[in-house]
Formats: structure tokens, sequence, C-alpha cells
């Protein structure tokens, strides 16, 4: 199957996309092969690459799959990101064309995405040529950029095959019925809310209920105006949730998955206290198209992501040798039909993350248990080394969110000329809580072994996020 394919299932008149309007997917299928129509007339062809830089909304959809009919290459992209930061994604990738709902300032010709739909439905450009037949699954069909919190985004290619199996995968630990309304609030653009809500939804025949809004009371009432029964959302929209409401309200909602970010203790454990509902935490990474585990809900554990879903190898990399011994940190490596196929124009990158064999470097550390349940630890560039001493941020952060008050937390490494790095932490406070270093401090002291203590705490009154919802500690570093 190649993914574009996705929308062929369903019947006609099932309810594909609602939240902006219903749009059946009998409707749906009309429209994507209008889109694909006018682009081909505006000379989108097999292997063209074309970047598509939209909010969350029906049209994104359109073009998405469009594009990828014509055997051409998508670039969903970050669309927080300014002129600049999109010039540079569209030079990299060679792109032929921009589709945009945003007036941007870009070295490659533009389409305006409003005036694109009207294109599309009232001009009767000709039928375009049928998907070519020399294409197959294992060519690529996205360049997905990372988000370049480690340095200049990188353009990860995935395939056909790499989304579809991801899906196949991700849907027989979370299981999608036709019958199932499924909230996008996750940004279309990631990979992460690409996979698990636009093509898992799609595939399985059931309803993308479209939400922009952030705002946790807005959330709510889409839930209960259109009755989702999954939710796949990020850890601080949980931390917001978990504030707010009613159980009541949450009734049709029969599964809560997060990833994108761990998840704190204390925000599982508080919306589960709010809601009667566990949050089934998941792991991924945009080079493996993006899910590696799901946290089954027949089996539920605290602090994990889970096994690795059907089809996923995974193992942990250590320096000792002979078999792994349960609770050994090492770097967690992952191998499947998902897993990217290199760095677009990045053959040095490529060979540092994906072995000749497959298994692809993932930089987290991790450990698994007798289930083989991961546990992540870190990110391996995020591990602090202070006198020698190997510091996880996320076993710190973990435990300032257990203080009273905190709402969140990040921990970095500063350099430092005498212990090599130092521990700083940066928190910001719920509403009606002041913040007080020595009561942290006092917490940390009865938790921690000393040398973890942060050195330095820094109050916040926001975190920086990407638009994805995960801290950018790399902000912090360069403040």
């Amino acid at each position: 199957m190649f993914i574009h394919e996705i929308i062929n299932q369903a019947p006609e008149g099932h309810v594909a996309i609602d939240g902006e309007g219903k749009v059946t997917y009998g409707e749906l299928r009309k429209i994507v092969s209008l889109y694909r129509n006018r682009l081909y007339e505006m000379g989108v062809r097999k292997g063209c690459r074309v970047g598509l830089y939209s909010a969350n909304r029906p049209e994104f959809i359109y073009v998405h799959l469009a594009v990828m009919s014509l055997g051409a290459v998508i670039i969903p992209i970050n669309n927080s990101l300014v002129d600049r930061e999109v010039d540079y994604i569209l030079k990299d990738a060679e792109a032929l064309l921009l589709v945009t709902d945003t007036d941007l300032t870009v070295s490659v010709p533009t389409v305006d995405i409003h005036d694109l739909d009207f294109q599309a439905r009232e001009r009767k450009s000709p039928e375009a040529p049928p998907f070519p037949e020399d294409l197959t699954e294992d060519d690529v069909c996205a360049f997905v950029y990372t988000s370049g919190t480690t340095g200049s985004p990188k353009g990860a290619m995935l395939t056909h095959k790499n989304f579809v199996r991801n899906v196949e995968q991700f849907t027989r630990m979370v299981i999608f019925k036709p019958e199932d309304k499924i909230l996008c609030v996750l940004p279309m653009f990631h990979c992460y809310g690409l996979t698990t809500v636009i093509h898992a939804g799609l595939m399985h025949g059931s309803t993308i209920v479209i939400v922009r809004t952030k705002n946790p009371t807005e959330i709510i009432n889409a839930i209960v105006e259109h009755g989702i029964t999954i939710a796949i959302m990020v850890p601080p929209m949980y931390n917001l949730l978990a504030r707010r409401g009613e159980p009541a309200v949450m009734k049709t909602v029969h599964d809560f998955i997060s990833g994108g970010a761990p998840i704190p203790q204390p925000v599982a454990q508080a919306f589960f206290d709010r809601f009667h509902h566990p949050v089934r935490e998941g792991y991924g990474l945009t080079e493996a198209s993006p899910v590696v585990s799901v946290l089954p809900s027949d089996r539920l554990k605290y602090l994990t992501v889970g096994p690795a879903i059907p089809g996923v190898e995974v193992k942990i990399a250590t320096e000792k040798e002979g078999p792994y011994r349960p609770g050994t940190v090492g770097e967690l490596m992952v191998r499947g039909d998902n897993m990217m196929k290199g760095y677009w124009h990045r053959e040095e990158e490529t060979k540092k993350v994906l072995e000749p064999d497959g298994w692809l470097h993932t930089g987290d550390l991790a450990y698994m248990d007798e289930d083989r349940f991961i546990y992540i630890v870190d990110r391996l560039k995020d591990l602090i080394i202070v006198n020698g001493e190997n510091i996880y941020p996320g076993e710190v952060e973990d435990c300032i969110y257990e203080v009273e008050g905190v709402y969140e937390c990040a921990v970095i490494g500063h350099p430092d000329p005498l212990r090599g790095q130092v521990v700083w932490a940066y928190v910001v406070m719920k509403d009606g809580y002041e913040f007080d270093e020595a009561r942290i401090r006092k917490y940390l002291s009865r938790n921690l072994a000393g040398y973890k203590i942060p050195r330095r705490f820094i109050p916040m009154d926001a975190l920086p996020k990407n638009a994805s919802g995960k801290i950018l500690k790399r902000a912090l570093r360069d403040k």
C-alpha cells in the first residue's frame, strides 16, 4: 500500500474530517483528486519536492495526500518557523514549490492555500495521470525535518513503507475503529501527529476532529461536543487538563496517549486523580516515522514507555559484553520497516545514526526490565557529567516535579572550568504558588544524592518550547 491510498477503504458517506465542517470519505477522495489535478498542472511531477506550511486544517490533509499521489515528495514544515528558517529548509530540500496559508518571503514559488483550494475546485484542471507505475513502497514520499535542537535541521527521508508499516504497527497497540473520533490537536506537520492521528485515523476509517486551540477549556469542550474517543497529546496538554474539568467530561474517551516528550509521573498521576483514567505513554523519533513503543492497556506500569510495538526490534547498546542484563543503562537502538532511508544530502550524518544492518541510533539513554519494557533515562546529548559523575536530567526533573506547586521544570548542564559541568534548574510555578528555592532544595536533599542537586535554581514565567510542546533546552543553554 502507498500512503495516499489510505483513504480508499472507508464507506463514501462516513465522516472523515470534522471540527471545521464535515467532510465525508467520498468527498475527501474527490477533493484530493481535484488537488492533484491542479498541482500536476502547476508542474508537480514524480520526485518533485513540495513544501507545506500551514496550521491544522482540512486543506493540509488535501495537499499532503495529493502531492504523494503524484509520486512527489511532501515537506511538512513547522508553521512557527520564520521566513529565514523556512527558506533554509526549502533550499536544502531543493523544493519546487511552497503551499502555505501565511505570507512568507522565500526563494521558491509559493501558492496560497486558499488560492490553491479555489483553483482546484473551480478551475477544473485536466485529469492528472495515474500514480507512476515505476514507483515502489520503498520510494521516498516525505522529507520530515528534525526540529534543529542540536544544529541545523536535517531532512529525514521517509518512504511509503515507513509510514504504512508504522501505522500498522501502532494500531496493533492502540486500536482504531470506524466509529472512533480522534482528537487532532497535535501539529499536523509533526511526524507524531501525522502518523498517530492523520494516517492512523484515515487508514482505519475513523473521524479526525480538528481542534486548533491549545486552550484546555476549549479542548475539553471539543471532547464533549464531538464525543472524542481517542485523545493523543503531549505532556504539557495533560498538565493543563489535570487542573481543569470534571471526570464526567472525559467519559467518551477510551484511550489517552502521550508522546513527543516524557510525561512526568506527577503529571500523569494528577491526570489520573482527576479523570480516573491512565495516560498511556509512548516513545518515538522522526527517524522512526516515528512510533517505537507504546504502553499496553492491559499491562500498565509507571515510568515506562512500554515494550516495542509489533514489527520493531529494540536493544540497549552497552560497553559490557555478553547477554543484556535488565536494568543496565545504555543507548537505545531500534530497527524495523519504519526506519528512515537516511538524511537528505547528509551521507556522513546518516552513517552516524544508521548502521548498515538497519539499526538506528536513537541518541537516548535507556534500560529495559525483565519484561523488555523500555525506560528512557535521558537524551545521550543531555547527559550531565560533574566531576566524572553521570547525572541524568530526567531523574532530577522528576524529583523537582514532586515538589508541591511546581508546574514545569528543565534541568541542564552548564560548562564549568573546575567540574566540567554544573547543574542548573529552570522552574515555573503554578498560579498561586511562590518560588521558594529553599523549600525545593530541602525536598531534593531528602530524595537525591548531593552531587545531583542543581547548583542554581532560576525561576521562570514560562519555558521555551517548540510547536509540538517539547521544551527547548538549547534555548536555555544559550541564555
